[in-house]
């Protein structure tokens, strides 16, 4: 999750008074940010990555305004006189655009806006990949505004922070931001730009913006815009950017740029508000609470929702724009535990009548237990990997087709899918720890979820054990002697049949049975892999199906 620093002065500058340390911690634990560090006038503390809005210090002290009992301004959206227009970029399709007047900026003010374009270009945009963001000087543009394609030999711009003017293509080679994201564009015949109606460059696209146009003390009035892959994320971080920076306007009115595209699709920045459909009995059923729909509206007003109607058994609200995390009514919800304490809700759930039936180990849980102690008890060691990986780990490591349930909007690449098994992050922890053992033995007990058409919720969960065996002279011998061992120990008699496998070697690599059921298999991983991985030794890999054992062990 990033961590956001501020100036505790310029956060009681927006509030209008200031907050002990105590309340810090209090206040900001409500808005589910945890307090890194307060040193002299830096606060810094860590934002839940699924709150944006957090990532700087005017929607800090936005969010913190109810629970102070502060009045908040809030912000009006107005139709803009500047236009845009976006051509055809197929790698890169989408953009936003979105203006705000009457500022007051401070070096600290300035510095924030940056943060924050950081920080959402970082996560939300993947590094830049899905989305990159730009603030820039209205006054110093002529609109309209074009988002092109360009010749990189041809198109020159001075880079911000440079002296000089530059091709494009030098960009990618002489600024420090074209060699970290030059990668994202230097495949393309042309180079996507932003620029006014005089041809100026006001940013080379995701790479760097123009110094022509940057944002000093004395600028007033701003243009945003967001570049990407996905039009609702490009929307969204044009939102994010346009609903922090407004905090400084002093009319407070954030103007909405169309966008019109070849194909005479239009794109109007920043999002408009949502309707929830919230049902009162649903919200109390999910907190264990008795709230009645008055109830619910005072605590939302904690988040700042507009309540369009209250009924007896249901409300319809709007979460603000600038909450791109509030998708449903559980989201909703979510901000009424908040705002009722999580605390209170802890005191009313150990005031509930004690349980009538007793408690017993799931029997998953217990073969798990079981199969734990023998692979303990055999000298190897657990290991604990997410259940959340890569497709390129799952996938392309091993050299493997099929396919995996993948996360809309992961926090990062690494975690962007749903594993389908266990072998290739045993193979990572291998790799991790090679250098430092000369011989290992691990295991590690998950879930894995399988994508399965004929079920109803189209995944099949499945609980696996995995066994890694390495050392200088491993062998296919040494996977099937600990196999045999460990489900020996459970009553199982394993028969080994010659199994093909990618990524394993053909002669090596065995299926496992036991009455009649194919179990899982255990092989030799192929040299391949291994000198790609930097591994010296042979490594043994063995993956069993525990559900299919605990129906065996069961009859």
């Amino acid at each position: 999750m990033p961590v956001v620093t501020v100036k505790r002065s310029d956060l009681y500058a927006l509030l209008g008074r200031s907050l002990g340390e105590d309340e810090l911690y209090y206040y900001l634990a409500k808005l589910k940010c945890e307090v890194e560090e307060i040193r002299e006038d830096l606060l810094s503390y860590e934002a839940n990555s699924d709150r944006p809005d957090l990532f700087s210090v005017e929607g800090l002290s936005r969010a913190l305004k109810p629970w102070l009992g502060i009045p908040w301004r809030g912000f009006s959206i107005v139709d803009s006189d500047v236009r845009g227009y976006a051509g055809s970029i197929p790698e890169r399709p989408y953009v936003a655009l979105a203006v705000v007047r009457d500022l007051e900026l401070s070096d600290e003010a300035l510095s924030q806006i940056m943060q924050l374009q950081e920080k959402i270009a970082q996560t939300y945009g993947r590094a830049r990949r899905k989305i990159s963001i730009g603030v820039y000087d209205l006054d110093k543009v002529k609109p309209p505004i074009y988002y092109d394609a360009v010749n990189p030999d041809e198109v020159e711009m001075t880079p911000l922070n440079e002296t000089v003017r530059m091709k494009l293509r030098d960009v990618l080679s002489r600024t420090e931001k074209g060699i970290l994201y030059g990668y994202i564009i230097q495949h393309m015949d042309k180079y996507p730009v932003l620029r006014d109606s005089e041809g100026r460059i006001l940013s080379l696209v995701p790479i760097i913006n123009s110094e022509d146009c940057r944002v000093r003390q004395e600028t007033r009035s701003v243009l945003i815009d967001a570049t990407g892959t996905s039009l609702e994320d490009v929307v969204n971080a044009v939102t994010l950017m346009a609903t922090s920076i407004v905090e400084r306007s002093t009319s407070g009115f954030i103007e909405a740029v169309r966008v019109e595209y070849e194909n005479g699709f239009v794109v109007e920045a920043p999002r408009r508000t949502i309707s929830i459909e919230v049902s009162v009995e649903d919200i109390n059923k999910l907190l264990g609470t008795a709230l009645s729909s008055q109830d619910i509206v005072n605590l939302l007003k904690y988040s700042q929702y507009e309540v369009d109607s209250v009924m007896e058994t249901k409300l319809i609200v709007k979460p603000p724009i600038y909450r791109i995390d509030v998708k449903t009514w559980v989201d909703v919800a979510e901000d009424v535990a908040v705002a009722y304490g999580y605390e209170t809700l802890g005191s009313t759930a150990q005031s509930l009548p004690p349980s009538t039936t007793p408690g017993k180990k799931h029997p998953l849980e217990y073969f798990s237990s079981r199969i734990r102690d023998v692979l303990v008890g055999m000298g190897f060691q657990e290991v604990a990997n997410y259940m959340m990986s890569s497709r390129d780990i799952q996938l392309g490591l091993m050299g493997v087709e099929g396919d995996l349930f993948v996360v809309g909007n992961p926090k990062s690449d690494r975690f962007e899918a749903l594993r389908i098994w266990l072998t290739p992050q045993l193979i990572e922890v291998v790799r991790e720890n090679a250098e430092k053992y000369s011989k290992l033995l691990l295991f590690e007990i998950g879930d894995v979820v399988i994508p399965d058409s004929l079920s109803e919720t189209r995944a099949r969960i499945e609980r696996r054990v995995g066994l890694a065996i390495t050392h200088e002279k491993a062998t296919l011998t040494d996977g099937v002697a600990y196999v045999k061992a460990l489900l020996r120990e459970l009553g199982l008699n394993p028969v080994f049949e010659k199994k093909a496998m990618r990524g394993f070697l053909e002669e090596r690599t065995a299926g496992i049975k036991a009455c009649g059921e194919e179990l899982g298999f255990v092989g030799e991983v192929d040299p391949r892999i291994l000198y790609s991985q930097g591994l010296k030794n042979p490594l043994v890999i063995s993956e069993i199906t525990l559900s299919k054992i605990i129906k065996l062990c069961l009859k």
